[in-house]
């Protein structure tokens, strides 16, 4: 089989679901290729490059909304969209956290974050500030979600914790729910300045 970065991004995405991101090597990549590792230096430079590459197949996966009449509302199919796609793989969180957004859909999707901030009444001044605040709840709440559904609770550790919370509180798994209640707060303090 010739190696592609396509097969490379394939196999890596295969590690990943398979055994998350510390399992993610060149040379469990390699062998996951059936090549030598050295041989994965013609195709991608490094780690780093490797990141890029699997970060950008997976954004590719995500539809940006097509208008933004109403900001708050695109914004929020935004990270619907994000969360979607991003649950699908393993620590793809933590992957998009070692790679910079410069690759071309990652760029065109931070654009159209700006772009709706600005619409929703962002300062300029504080657009970049207001869309790492957005990314960084996204991100943040997808990788609880990913860690949430790894680890299993018993039903003692969860009347555990609701007893001590006591009945006032609720608790739950409706991570839709959560997210979307997240959001609203974020959207209340963005054009505070």
């Amino acid at each position: 089989m010739p190696i592609t970065k396509e097969s490379i991004v394939k196999a890596s995405l295969d590690i990943l679901n398979r055994d998350g991101i510390s399992n993610l090597t060149m040379r469990t990549l390699a062998k996951e290729l059936e090549i030598k590792a050295a041989s994965l230096y013609w195709h991608i430079k490094d780690k780093q490059d490797l990141y890029n590459l699997i970060s950008e197949h997976i954004n590719k996966e995500i539809v940006l909304p097509e208008e933004i009449d109403d900001p708050k509302e695109a914004l929020t199919n935004l990270a619907l969209e994000i969360r979607r796609v991003l649950l699908d793989t393993r620590d793809s969180v933590e992957v998009f956290s070692q790679s910079m957004p410069t690759t071309p859909s990652r760029l065109k999707a931070v654009k159209f974050t700006i772009d709706s901030l600005s619409k929703y009444g962002v300062s300029d001044k504080n657009c970049l500030v207001a869309g790492n605040l957005f990314n960084n709840y996204v991100m943040s709440f997808i990788a609880d979600e990913q860690r949430a559904k790894h680890i299993s609770f018993s039903p003692e550790e969860v009347a555990a914790f609701t007893s001590f919370l006591g009945e006032k509180y609720q608790f739950g798994f409706d991570f839709k729910e959560q997210f979307l209640y997240g959001l609203r707060v974020l959207f209340t303090g963005l054009v505070t300045d």
